[in-house]
Parts: structure tokens; sequence; C-alpha cells
């Protein structure tokens, strides 16, 4: 029978293989579910604000019904440990007087364990377990997890680098360089596009974005690109990209998406962020995107398929706003 320190080691080969980023954090999250035999694990780094955790991956099912919400610093278990940089561990999670609840779980959450992610000596992340069991994990579970951690942290760190170098510090979307990589030109900006077929392209702009920063201000209106981004990466599928295109503007790359089902990607993330008002420190506001979808023809350039999701985005504008448009 395999050991768990057995385990431990095949992880950390595993990481020395210069994985990218979402390989890595899969790896680890998997590998804790693995070594601590639990249902559920998730890995939630601190933004570049290092204000708010993301969830950016898990094992298992979600416990909660919108599991990309973010934690912030200090708020509930996992905001503890991200704020004390210490291991928490509790057998009754719900009881824990730490324990922040959240509309919509799916099912008890039991035990609880957590421990910081460090980079030097600050935390970069939170590695967690749940069980619907309390009483579940005991001290050596603790430690395998700091282990698991520790070996971890730097090949989180050094992937984690590479990509802040093409990611939009805001709202940790694509920005533009994170744009040549994920759709290249391979001509330059009006060479033909690499063929990925079908493919199609999504403009989004936030409707009426100046008057949210006119009148509450700009730190508001970051808060709104946060939680507009975050609610449209929410409906995507797994190989899809969101670049931040422009201030308001994000451009969602649909690769295996022929046009209808691009509008329907698009439709999807249209009525997420129209679902419900975006609750700022200041006021809930009421939050609509307009949407521009364009397939991309044979031959046709990067450049040339997004001018005409842009085209289309414009359209939906002149219609009203608050619509999916699509290009000819």
């Amino acid at each position: 029978m395999t050991t768990r320190i057995e385990k431990l080691t095949a992880i950390a080969r595993l990481l020395h293989g210069r994985l990218p980023l979402a390989a890595i954090l899969q790896t680890v999250t998997d590998g804790a579910a693995e070594v601590l035999d639990a249902p559920r694990t998730s890995l939630r780094l601190l933004e570049p604000s290092r204000t708010r955790l993301i969830a950016v991956c898990r094992a298992g099912a979600t416990l909660h019904h919108n599991p990309m919400t973010p934690f912030q610093l200090g708020e509930g278990l996992v905001g503890w440990i991200a704020e004390r940089c210490e291991p928490l561990r509790t057998d009754d999670a719900e009881g824990d007087s730490r324990f922040a609840p959240r509309p919509g779980m799916k099912e008890p959450m039991g035990s609880f364990v957590g421990v910081p992610m460090m980079a030097g000596a600050q935390c970069m992340g939170v590695l967690s377990a749940v069980h619907p069991e309390r009483v579940r994990f005991t001290e050596q579970d603790e430690q395998l997890l700091v282990l698991l951690a520790t070996i971890a942290a730097p090949h989180v760190e050094i992937a984690r680098l590479s990509r802040l170098m093409r990611v939009d510090s805001l709202t940790g979307t694509l920005n533009r360089r994170g744009l040549h990589e994920a759709f290249p030109d391979a001509q330059g900006n009006r060479g033909p596009a690499p063929l990925v077929d079908p493919l199609s392209v999504a403009m989004v702009d936030i409707d009426h974005f100046k008057q949210v920063n006119d009148e509450f201000g700009h730190a508001v209106g970051d808060e709104v690109l946060r939680a507009v981004s975050d609610r449209i990466a929410a409906t995507l599928r797994g190989g899809d990209g969101v670049v931040r295109y422009g201030g308001e503007e994000f451009l969602l790359i649909l690769p295996e998406a022929p046009r209808e089902a691009a509008a329907r990607i698009a439709e999807r993330a249209r009525q997420a962020v129209s679902a419900e008002p975006v609750v700022t420190a200041d006021t809930p506001i009421s939050v609509t995107i307009s949407v521009g979808v364009a397939a991309r023809r044979s031959g046709e350039s990067r450049d040339d398929v997004i001018e005409r999701a842009d085209r289309a985005m414009y359209a939906a504008k002149r219609a009203g706003r608050n619509r999916v448009e699509l290009a000819e």
C-alpha cells in the first residue's frame, strides 16, 4: 500500500516537471485530496492587491453554488489563515467563531483544515480541505498539508510571477501581452491567425461605465470592473479566455465555438452580469453589458475578427444596450 509520504514524494516529482501554473495548481489540489482522503480541497491565491483570496483551483465537487466568490483578507477560515499566516484545523467548521457563512451551501461543512502557502515571509494563498463529517482531520493531516504547501510554494510562485506578466493586475484577466499568447497572429498583427477551427471572439463593454466613475469615483469603478470580470469568467468553459482589452472592455476568446455556440456563451455572460446588482463599499449598483460576437472566417487575421466583434458590440449599444449582437 502506498504511504502518504510516498504520495507526497510523487507529487514533488510531478512539480519538478516545469508545468504551467494551472497544471501546478491542479496537481497540488488533487494531491491534497489524495493525501488527506478528503472529498473536497481548494487552493485560493491572494490577488496582487493582497486584499482578496480568489478561488483558482479545486478537487471534488464545489461546496458553494457560487464558488468563485472571493474572500476578503481576514474573512472566514481561509481569510484568517491568510491574514495570520498560520495553519487552522477545526472539527466543527460551521461552529467555529471565525467561520463566515455563504448563501447556497450544498451540504454541511463538518471538518476543515487549511494552511498558508508562503512566498518568503508573505502568504500568497491558502490550501485547504473540508469533510462533511466532524472530527475528521488529525494533527498529522495538518502537518502533511503544511509539508505539501511548502513543497509546492516555490513552483507556484515562479509560475505565478511568469503569469503576472500576462495578467491585468486589477481584474485578474489577461492583458494585451496575454492576448498575444492566447491568440497569436502567425505573421504579426495583421497576418493570418493560426488555424483553430472554429473560433469566435466576443467584445464586451460595460454599459454607462463612465457614469459609475463620475458618480461614485474610480475606486467603486474598480470594484465594478472586478465583479464584472469575475461574473463573466464564471460562465466560460475551461479553454476560453478573458482579456481586459480596454478600460471597461473585455474580449472573450472562444476556441472551438462556432457562431451560434459563441452567442449562447455571450448570452450567459450577459445574464450573469445583469442578474443582480454589484454590491460595492458605497452602494449596490446595477450593471449591464453590451456584447458583439464574431466567428473567425477562413484565413481571417486576429485583428480583423476582433474588429468585426467590436462593430457588433457598438450595434448592441445602438440597439439599446444590455444585449448580444452577432457580426455578419
